[in-house]
């Protein structure tokens, strides 16, 4: 591929019926690694957009994303706001991540509904001691049409479930939200799981009530200083990730 060409991509929509059949037989699998040095796994991560309202905010959480090396994007809705197939005249992704998507590096996987999506998540299972995917090989895929959906439960921060699935991890000042400083990841059972799916909330009203009842549990970023009430979506989701790969090297 050439610098800033754009990527030529594969389009799956997969009916909902057979969809949901599809994943009862064969659960989704993410590419995970393992760290052989403790011989555990390394848990992914992920970062799932929905309820973003400003096209620039989502540009900037595709290249934070990248940037921290998320190789799995979910997308919920946000058709009307921002272009996402990188192969269109005026598709909205930066050319660095149509090359990524081009190189098989980065994967965006649409959904039209948000209880769709949280399934899709919660199908990602352990194999052989990393999270893997085999449900395809389309660098970009469509679940559907066009909504903000809901639906989903909650749980702890480092359970729920069978113990094999990623956990949906919501970016917002609650009751049970965990400090971002106070290692909020070392709960993690590395051993049984395999990954953390991240969701930011909207730039002004922060999460609606579907976000936060699909989420398995919170982080809180710290303020110190009264120069604003709420950082940038995408500042916010850089310093999430930021920890979590200090965090997932062992610093």
């Amino acid at each position: 591929m050439t610098p800033n060409s754009p990527a030529t991509l594969t389009t799956t929509t997969i009916p909902s019926s057979d969809r949901h059949r599809q994943q009862r037989e064969h659960p989704p699998r993410h590419h995970g690694c393992v760290d052989r040095n403790r011989s555990r796994t390394r848990p992914t991560p992920y970062l799932i957009i929905t309820n973003i309202s400003k096209k620039q905010n989502v540009k900037n959480l595709l290249q934070v994303a990248a940037a921290y090396g998320v190789t799995s994007i979910f997308v919920v809705g946000q058709r009307r706001l921002f272009v996402f197939d990188p192969d269109v005249d005026d598709t909205d992704v930066p050319p660095q991540i149509r090359d990524a998507i081009g190189d098989g590096k980065l994967t965006i996987t649409k959904f039209d509904k948000l209880e769709e999506c949280a399934a899709h998540v919660r199908g990602i299972v352990a194999v052989d001691g990393a999270c893997s995917n085999d449900d395809g090989g389309a660098s970009r895929r469509d679940h559907g049409a066009d909504d903000d959906g809901g639906g989903g439960g909650g749980g702890g921060f480092g359970g729920g479930g069978d113990g094999t699935r990623v956990r949906i991890i919501g970016v917002e000042i609650t009751n049970t939200s965990r400090n971002l400083e106070d290692d909020p990841f070392s709960s993690y059972d590395w051993s049984t799981s395999c990954g953390f799916a991240f969701m930011m909330g909207n730039e002004g009203s922060g999460m609606t009530a579907r976000q936060m009842s699909i989420c398995d549990g919170f982080v809180r970023i710290s303020q110190y200083g009264g120069g604003t009430a709420s950082l940038n979506v995408s500042v916010a989701a850089g310093l999430v990730l930021h920890r979590f790969f200090h965090w997932r090297r062992g610093e």
